[in-house]
């Protein structure tokens, strides 16, 4: 169920991103990408930050007036590589149909059933099924279970949500199992201050030494995300750092070890969507500068 977990967000304050709470699915696609306004459509360019004449256009995103995505193109070379329309019926996810272009392009067509507070989908590769998957909802609408198939190879993985009173996640465990059993294990903790998510903690088995990692954050007296460090054995591996402009995220800088990695710079439109966004990637040798621009429509 790529459709309901994976979301490129255009901008948004990283804690928040971190979900501690499982109700994404009853949102629309436009509050899940953190746009604002009646958007009809948005094209994703990268550009070489040089020279302002190389725009190419990667990806183009579609939405009905309802604020949901109903087309989404993605090229490559200047060429279209993929196209996912999506259908529904009374503003819920029906079918989502994938088509791959080219000599070994393939069709994956993704039906979805609607239960109470259960959601079931089934994806078919040219009528074979590769994937299915279910998601169990709380009466409140948080996801408190979910299994995602792949049917090709034989393996799945199982997540169980736990939440407090106040409908914050607080627990998340997974188990991943192959042919021969289960081969991965990872639980995540949640703490909470004043209703602010301050530590993550990860204990995983992906490496069979059970040595995770603890995520620590920091926050402005506007409750905007402002620090993130991440801790293996309480010693200090990355950090990240926030500043905003009148509560929109401005910069956004990464290191590893007390050096900087990377940097992102943000730019918005007047109706506070990300128009321009730049990547600055610090290697060994050289700085490798991306410039993404983002090109809105709006219904009228």
């Amino acid at each position: 169920m790529k459709r309901l977990f994976l979301y490129i967000f255009f901008a948004t304050s990283i804690c928040n991103a971190q979900q501690t709470k499982m109700r994404e699915n009853n949102k629309t696609d436009l509050e899940k990408l953190n746009l604002t306004g009646k958007v009809k459509s948005v094209k994703e360019f990268t550009q070489i930050s040089t020279n302002k004449d190389s725009l190419i256009l990667d990806t183009e995103k579609e939405f009905n007036v309802n604020g949901f995505l109903i087309k989404e193109t993605v090229y490559s070379y200047g060429n279209i590589h993929s196209t996912t329309e999506y259908n529904y019926i009374n503003d819920k996810l029906n079918t989502e149909t994938e088509k791959i272009i080219g000599p070994n392009g393939y069709t994956t067509v993704t039906n979805y059933f609607y239960k109470e507070n259960e959601i079931e989908s089934k994806s078919f590769e040219d009528d074979e099924l590769v994937e299915s998957s279910i998601l169990k909802m709380d009466k409140y609408n948080n996801v408190v279970y979910s299994k995602n198939n792949n049917n090709l190879f034989g393996t799945f993985c199982e997540k169980n949500f736990v939440y407090n009173q106040n409908n914050q996640l607080t627990t998340m465990t997974e188990s991943c199992y192959n042919e021969d059993g289960k081969n991965y294990g990872n639980t995540i903790t949640y703490t909470y201050v004043d209703g602010l998510l301050q530590k993550m903690k990860h204990s995983n088995t992906i490496t069979n030494d059970e040595v995770g990692f603890e995520e620590r954050y920091a926050y402005d007296s506007s409750n905007n995300c402002k620090e993130i460090k991440v801790y293996i054995n309480n010693v200090l591996e990355s950090r990240q750092s926030m500043t905003y402009k009148n509560g929109l995220l401005e910069e956004h800088y990464f290191t590893e070890k007390g050096k900087e990695t990377k940097s992102i710079i943000y730019k918005y439109d007047s109706k506070k969507n990300v128009n321009m966004k730049t990547i600055n990637e610090v290697g060994s040798v050289a700085t490798i500068t991306t410039v993404y621009i983002y090109e809105m429509e709006y219904y009228k």
